[in-house]
């Protein structure tokens, strides 16, 4: 199916997400990729067999506000606050 160099991952494997978007609709949100895959703006998949998989939307990973410090989630909020203003 896919005539990229290299070649997309397939379908069945696990980072077909890796495959190249061949039809973007945003405005739906989905994209197929190469591998026929149907990826879904929730994180959600539809695969050519029909399989379906579940969200799997990623972790948030907080930074240190300062070097060996931990940052805590009222600082992260401030930060992206600011960061937009």
């Amino acid at each position: 199916m896919c005539t990229h160099q290299p070649s997309c991952p397939t379908a069945d494997r696990p980072d077909r997400e890796a495959a190249r978007v061949v039809a973007s609709h945003p405005e739906q949100g989905w994209s197929r990729l190469c591998n026929g895959t149907i990826l879904f703006d929730d994180t959600g998949e539809l695969l050519p067999g029909g399989e379906i998989v579940a969200p799997h939307r990623p972790t948030l990973t907080l930074i240190p506000s300062q070097p060996g410090g931990p940052m805590s989630a009222t600082s992260h909020a401030k930060r992206i606050v600011s960061a937009a203003a």
